[in-house]
């Protein structure tokens, strides 16, 4: 299956090509094909979203391998197989991906692969955009902690699974209603949700800091200040940054103290939020606009779970909003 279509990139049955534009995109200095029965099948497709780029890479029917030396960038890279399997070499250790077993790659250290009929997700992770994620999350940490994950992802755990549909949603999301990639409410939600999902998920250094469920650093006073901001904010692109700077603590501090306060988790409560303006421009809107028109300018790409949401919080569809406006 092919991902992100509507954002090609190339079709190339040409190695040098393909090794040329993957050395930009993942750091492969040298790609080949392993035997002689079949050709590489190339195609890439590529988009960019609030600072993150995900990549869908599909060999075709051949076996080829991969070697990157190590490199000064300060990046990782996650790869999500979607079809094929591999044999991967990275940080000394040596083990089998395939759709159930991802890797997160550190482009500081050598990697080799050999492949298979493969296909994949990547997306470089800048070290320095995961550490201010983690300071939205948590605060500020007193001791700075090197960011790190275990190199092998177990895909078949419950929290892999919900990270693998999670990137295909975001590729589904970018393919479609975001295709166009105009609008920054819904681009920033992308990230936010990607790498807020990366840190909870996977096991990495941070991850007893980041599920710790203390309260003690966020008062009510805290709590008013985030939903004071939502409110006046939310016709515009709000993140997980914002909102915790805003209220002065971590998102995950901040996230605790606001569920207990409204029974709703910040984000939550956001869209709560937007789904009411959604239904007051509903109520008046003119002739000729249409519930995709509002209800995208609000940030909801995907319409069938914004009815559904809308539903469950006004007891109507948002047509028939509309039509009783009109």
């Amino acid at each position: 299956m092919n991902y992100l279509t509507n954002h090609h990139v190339l079709s190339s049955n040409d190695l040098h090509e393909m090794r040329a534009l993957l050395s930009g995109l993942a750091n492969t200095t040298e790609l080949d094909v392993i035997g002689t029965e079949r050709e590489i099948a190339g195609i890439v497709h590529s988009a960019s979203f609030s600072s993150l780029n995900l990549t869908h890479v599909t060999y075709g029917e051949v076996k080829t391998s991969l070697h990157d030396p190590q490199d000064n960038a300060d990046v990782l890279m996650l790869i999500l197989p979607t079809g094929g399997t591999g044999r991967v070499q990275h940080k000394g250790d040596e083990f089998d991906i395939s759709q159930d077993v991802g890797l997160m790659r550190d482009i500081r250290a050598s990697f080799d692969a050999q492949q298979d009929h493969f296909s994949c997700f990547g997306l470089p992770l800048p070290i320095s955009l995961l550490k201010q994620h983690v300071r939205t999350l948590i605060g500020e940490v007193q001791d700075q902690i090197d960011i790190s994950f275990e190199t092998k992802l177990d895909l078949s755990t419950p929290g892999g699974q919900h990270l693998r549909d999670t990137v295909q949603y975001i590729a589904t999301a970018l393919d479609g209603p975001l295709r166009n990639l105009d609008n920054p409410i819904g681009l920033d939600s992308l990230k936010d949700l990607l790498l807020t999902n990366i840190l909870t998920l996977l096991p990495n250094s941070y991850s007893n800091l980041i599920h710790q469920r203390k309260t003690s650093g966020a008062v009510p006073y805290y709590v008013k200040r985030a939903r004071d901001y939502i409110h006046a904010h939310a016709h515009t692109s709000i993140t997980l940054e914002a909102l915790a700077n805003h209220a002065g603590c971590g998102y995950r501090t901040l996230q605790v103290a606001f569920t207990e306060a409204f029974s709703l988790s910040p984000m939550a409560y956001v869209t709560a939020v937007r789904l009411t303006y959604v239904r007051e421009e509903l109520l008046a809107a003119e002739d000729g606009i249409s519930v995709t028109d509002i209800a995208s300018k609000w940030g909801f790409t995907h319409m069938g779970r914004f009815s559904q949401s809308y539903q469950r919080k006004f007891g109507v569809r948002p047509s028939e909003t509309l039509r009783s406006g009109s």
